[in-house]
């Protein structure tokens, strides 16, 4: 039974959300506690005093990779937002000659993805309310904006791959080429599901046009992360999917006869505030990549296997975006308010990271992946998606959930078939897209919409309903794909 007292962390973290209701970084803290004290009183699970610095430097640094994107994306989406770009996109988007169905699928697929993976924590949704808001009744646009949410494994930059490829040691562009793959069927589901919502008159039309603009979304993913862009991998495939789409709206309206071509031409591009901020992060990433290539030292520290290099980290270009578009010039409040926003998160990601590697290097995740290595291949790949999108909902983080279960996964995966990436890979994806039924993420989606939201009846409770309904089709997509890795590795 010693299983049972290696789980015992983590049923004392799940515990404190769900049945005492508290937040995810006190959870964490209690978690870390526990784990601290089976390391003292256990033998089981003693950790030498060199092996404890050693979790604690990497600790340490899993948590500056964080830090190093965070903070200077939600003080990106500060200046963003003081300078009016957020507006000015959320305009232009509403000016798009597009029906209202075909534009909450150009939303879904296609800016959502871009906005949330420049800067995370739901600053998309800054921008997809109000468009949604104004294309359809407040009860379906906070849906479809949920629904918006569904790309976070690449959000920030891409830094829950990130975290979690440190996490198991493995390849980040390995880790974001196998999550490409897990997430092909959650994609389509959620953005012809957002699409219908609209209840269009052509439905079958809706649904094959939902589907093709997400497979553009899909395969951008699958072959950017292949090509080892998996930090800008979000950005780039949400403005390759606009692009096509914008292409072919251009298309069709001169095939209409053009009567409106000089406009709708206009109109097509996006203001120059967006494509200036973007095209600032963007080509910060493409500078900082050919610097490392021809051989710029990249200011690294290292401790084990986890490393956190000043050079290559994200963070970087989007710090310097953001100076740029305020020329030169730090911003107080903003700095202050990004600070602010980003603590508690923070806090908790410290937390969970803490009581990852605690549980990894003092071999209570050993000891859980030994005790369900009896199992039946097929029931194991039935658990890993549930288990992953659990960590997402309770943390609201994809990067907090990684850290909480991206160990145990790794360890569930059936031995002798080499599926220890794929399982990492279905706990970075379950996780990201489990984050839109969280709590959190529902209560911004509500601050954003305002009296909107109250006028039309529209609660947490409703959105929280209509969030589970989906993560159960959810589930059912990552639960369908890992029994089909399961069944082509040998393991069933």
């Amino acid at each position: 039974m010693v299983w049972a007292i290696a789980v015992s962390p983590i049923v004392v973290v799940l515990g404190m959300i769900t049945g005492l209701r508290r937040a995810a970084h006190w959870a964490a803290v209690a978690g870390v506690v526990v784990a601290a004290a089976l390391i003292r009183w256990v033998p089981d699970f003693a950790l030498p005093r060199d092996a404890l610095a050693g979790t604690g430097a990497g600790a340490a640094l899993l948590v500056l990779n964080a830090a190093a994107v965070m903070l200077p994306g939600v003080y990106l989406s500060q200046v963003l937002t003081r300078r009016a770009v957020h507006r000015s996109l959320q305009e232009w988007v509403r000016a798009l000659p597009l029906s209202g169905p075909a534009t909450t699928a150009l939303v879904v697929a296609g800016i959502a993805p871009t906005v949330e993976s420049l800067t995370g924590f739901g600053v998309s949704l800054l921008v997809t309310v109000p468009v949604l808001l104004a294309l359809a009744p407040p009860a379906t646009a906070l849906r479809q904006a949920m629904l918006g949410l569904n790309i976070m494994p690449w959000g920030t930059l891409g830094l829950a791959t990130v975290i979690g490829a440190a996490l198991v040691s493995t390849g980040t562009a390995a880790l974001g080429t196998a999550t490409a793959v897990t997430s092909a069927l959650v994609f389509p589901l959620v953005t012809t599901w957002a699409a219908l919502l609209a209840r269009p008159r052509r439905r079958l039309r809706t649904a094959v046009a939902a589907a093709g603009a997400v497979a553009v979304l899909a395969l951008g993913f699958l072959a950017l992360n292949r090509a080892g862009a998996v930090q800008p991998a979000g950005v780039l495939a949400g403005l390759v999917t606009t692009a096509v789409g914008l292409l072919l709206t251009a298309v069709r309206a001169r095939r209409a006869g053009g009567r409106h071509g000089a406009r709708t031409g206009g109109r097509l591009l996006p203001p120059r505030p967006v494509l200036s901020a973007y095209g600032l992060v963007l080509g910060g990433i493409a500078l900082t990549r050919l610097a490392k290539a021809a051989g710029v030292p990249p200011l690294e520290l290292r401790a084990g296997d986890v490393g956190f290099a000043l050079l290559t980290s994200p963070g970087l270009p989007l710090l310097a975006a953001a100076l740029v578009l305020d020329r030169g010039r730090p911003h107080g409040p903003d700095a202050r308010a990004a600070l602010s926003r980003v603590a508690r998160p923070l806090l908790a990601l410290t937390g969970f990271v803490t009581l990852g590697r605690l549980m990894a290097d003092s071999g209570m995740i050993e000891e859980l992946g030994a005790a369900v290595a009896g199992a039946p291949p097929l029931v194991i790949a039935l658990a890993a998606p549930a288990l992953g999108m659990l960590s997402g909902f309770l943390t609201g983080s994809n990067v907090g959930g990684n850290a909480l279960m991206m160990p145990l996964q790794e360890r569930l995966a059936p031995s002798g078939a080499d599926l220890g990436t794929w399982f990492a890979a279905v706990q970075n994806s379950a996780a990201g897209h489990a984050v839109f039924t969280s709590l959190p993420m529902i209560m911004l989606i509500l601050a954003v919409a305002g009296d909107r939201a109250g006028q039309a009846g529209v609660t947490e409770h409703t959105l929280l309903r209509f969030g589970l309904r989906v993560a159960a089709a959810v589930y059912a997509a990552l639960a369908v794909t890992t029994l089909a890795l399961v069944a082509l590795a040998g393991a069933a």
